[in-house]
């Protein structure tokens, strides 16, 4: 049976939660990434965040619940795939200033 996860409505998203996930550079990195392909799926285990299993688990949860990513279960592992026309209704321009400010820093975001 897939694992059920919660994922904030737009509508429950809030800004503090979304600069809290922000505010850990390995999150901004996996945001950073996904952006590059918004509409793609990638393997949780693609991104090279250091730490235990529980450590990266606990990195998908605080983004999942900022409401920055959607995560599921494929049955063999977690995909994540960034809420990219989600949070831009929500905060119009907010991803593409963050994107902005870490590019010259995006070649060093780990590669799905």
């Amino acid at each position: 049976m897939p694992v059920q996860l919660h994922h904030p409505s737009l509508d429950e998203v809030e800004l503090s939660a979304v600069f809290s996930a922000l505010s850990d550079e390995h999150r901004r990195a996996v945001v950073v990434a996904l952006a590059a392909e918004p509409t793609r799926e990638q393997p949780c285990s693609a991104f090279a965040v250091p730490g235990t299993k529980s450590t990266r688990s606990y990195h998908w949860k605080v983004l999942r619940e900022a409401g920055l990513i959607v995560q599921r279960s494929t049955g063999t592992g977690m995909v994540l795939r960034l809420r990219g026309e989600d949070f831009d209704r929500r905060f119009p321009g907010l991803l593409a200033n963050l994107l902005a400010l870490e590019g010259p820093r995006a070649a060093d975001a780990p590669s799905p």
